[in-house]
C-alpha cells in the first residue's frame, strides 16, 4: 500500500505538468485545451485517492506502534506493582512517584492498591505554598488538555422568498424581452378603462357608426446582473473540516444570499441597474395613514379599498410592526385580532394571508404594509444564479476564487393604477405612505 498510493501522487502530478504546459503553451492546439479540464479532474481523483490510502498506511502504522507501547507499559506497571508489594522503599524517579500518587487518589475503574511508600500531609501545616495541577490555568496543566472542535457550522437560515413563488415568471433568451400589454391607463371621468380605450355608443336605427379602437403598449425586461466573488487560499480549501464549496453554493452561501437580495429589490428596487420594486412603482396606489408612525383599523380598511377588486392579494408586513397589529382595535376600542394571549398571530387580514418580513422599511415610514398581487409582477429570468469556482484567477498566490452570477429583472406590467368611472384609482399594489400623502 505504501508504494499504491505514491504511484497514483505521481500519476497525478504528471497529468498536472501536462494541464500546465498545455494552458502555457499559446499553440496548443483544440482538442488539447479541450483535454485541460478531463485531466485536471482526474488529477484531483488521483491525488484524493493516494492521500486517503497515505492516511490509511499511516494510521495502520500509527495504531500498531501505540498498541506495542500500551502492551509494554502495561507490562512495566505489572511488573512495578508486583516489586513495591515485595519490598517498600524510595521512589526510583519523579514518573514513578506521579503514578503511584494519581493510583491512589483515583480508584475508578480499576481499584488499585495504595502505594505505601505515599506519606500524606496537610500543606497548611508545613507552610508550604500550595501547588497544583488544574486544566482551567495553561502553565498548571491546562496546555496539556486538547480542545474539541465539531465540524459542523452553525447558523440561522435567512427569511424564504416571498414574491418569486407568487409572481408571473418569464424565461427569457436574450438579454431584453419586450411585453405587449393592453393600455388601461386613461384616466376620463364616466368612461370604463379596462378595454384600453374602446368606447361603446348607443345609436338610433341606421346611423353612422363610430369608430373606436384599442391602444396597446409594451413593458420592457432587461436583465440585470446581481454578483457575488470570494476568494480563499488552497490550504484553507484542503485543510479545513468544514467544506467551503458546499458552505459557498448553499443556501447560507452565494445562493441563499442572491435569492434574499433579489426579493428585497422586488420590493425596493430603483429600477436603474436592478429590479423595479412595487413599494415606489408607478402603478402602486399609496393610502396616507391617519396617524403618523403606526397603522391602525381604518388605515387597512382604506388599503382594501384601493385594492384591485379582481385581485387575490397577500398582506406583507414590517417584522416590527407585528405588535402594533396584534393591538389594532376598532372604533369603539375592542382588539380585532387578538382578544387575548393564548391566541396566535393574524393569519388573515379581510381573508387575505399575512407574511411578516425584513424586507420592507420599519412602522411608520411607506411601505411598512403591503397589500399585493403579485401575478401583475413580472420577474424576467435570463441565467439562474450559477456558482463557478476556479484556481487559475489567482494561480500565482495558490488561492482558489468563487464567483456567483445572476441575472434578472422585475416590474409591474401596469405603468399607473387603474381608475374607476368615478375617478378612484385602484392598483394590485397598494402600500401604507406617510400621514402627509394623499
Amino acid at each position: 500500500m505504501s508504494q499504491e498510493w505514491k504511484e497514483k501522487l505521481a500519476q497525478a502530478k504528471t497529468l498536472f505538468d501536462e494541464v500546465k504546459a498545455t494552458v502555457a503553451n499559446e499553440e496548443a492546439t483544440a482538442e488539447e485545451k479541450e483535454q485541460i479540464q478531463p485531466k485536471l479532474e482526474e488529477a484531483k481523483k488521483l491525488k484524493a485517492e493516494a492521500m486517503q490510502l497515505k492516511d490509511i498506511f499511516s494510521f495502520g502504522i500509527d495504531l500498531a506502534a501505540q498498541a506495542r507501547e500500551v502492551a509494554e507499559e502495561q507490562n512495566q506497571e505489572e511488573e512495578k506493582e508486583k516489586g513495591i508489594q515485595e519490598q517498600p522503599g524510595e521512589f526510583k524517579d519523579w514518573t514513578e512517584f506521579l503514578k503511584a500518587a494519581y493510583y491512589a487518589g483515583h480508584r475508578e475503574p480499576v481499584v488499585r492498591k495504595r502505594d505505601p511508600r505515599l506519606v500524606y500531609f496537610k500543606d497548611e501545616e508545613l507552610g508550604h505554598e500550595k501547588k497544583q495541577l488544574v486544566e482551567n490555568v495553561g502553565a498548571s496543566g491546562g496546555f496539556l488538555v486538547p480542545t474539541e472542535f465539531l465540524a459542523q457550522l452553525q447558523s440561522v437560515m435567512g427569511e424564504a422568498a416571498i414574491v418569486r413563488p407568487r409572481a408571473t415568471v418569464i424565461r427569457m433568451r436574450r438579454r431584453q424581452i419586450d411585453i405587449p400589454v393592453l393600455d388601461q391607463t386613461g384616466t376620463t371621468t364616466g368612461q370604463a378603462h379596462w378595454f384600453g380605450g374602446m368606447l361603446c355608443y348607443w345609436a338610433e336605427e341606421a346611423s353612422e357608426k363610430t369608430i373606436t379602437t384599442a391602444e396597446f403598449r409594451k413593458v420592457t425586461l432587461a436583465a440585470n446582473k446581481l454578483i457575488m466573488y470570494t476568494r480563499s487560499s488552497d490550504e484553507l480549501l484542503d485543510d479545513s473540516a468544514i467544506s467551503l464549496s458546499d458552505f459557498l453554493t448553499g443556501p447560507l452561501g452565494f445562493a441563499g444570499a442572491i435569492a434574499w437580495q433579489e426579493d428585497y429589490a422586488f420590493f425596493n428596487g430603483t429600477g436603474t441597474g436592478q429590479p423595479a420594486g412595487i413599494i415606489n412603482a408607478g402603478a402602486t396606489v399609496p393610502v396616507a395613514r391617519a396617524t403618523a408612525g403606526t397603522f391602525a383599523y381604518a388605515d387597512l380598511i382604506s388599503m382594501v379599498e384601493a385594492f384591485l377588486p379582481s385581485a387575490t392579494g397577500v398582506w406583507t408586513i414590517t417584522h416590527r410592526g407585528m405588535s402594533n397589529l396584534m393591538t389594532v382595535q376598532d372604533p369603539v376600542g375592542n382588539y380585532i385580532w387578538q382578544p387575548n394571549a393564548r391566541e396566535g398571530l393574524p393569519a388573515q387580514l379581510f381573508g387575505m394571508p399575512v407574511v411578516f418580513t425584513e424586507k420592507q422599511p420599519n412602522v411608520g415610514t411607506r411601505g411598512d404594509v403591503v397589500l399585493a398581487d403579485w401575478r401583475y409582477y413580472l420577474i424576467g429570468d435570463r441565467q439562474a444564479t450559477t456558482v463557478e469556482s476556479t484556481q487559475y484567477d489567482y494561480w500565482r498566490y495558490d488561492q482558489t476564487s468563487w464567483r456567483a452570477v445572476h441575472r434578472v429583472d422585475g416590474r409591474p406590467w401596469l405603468s399607473s393604477p387603474l381608475s374607476f368611472q368615478g375617478g378612484e384609482q385602484v392598483s394590485p399594489f397598494v402600500v401604507l405612505s406617510d400621514a402627509s400623502s394623499s
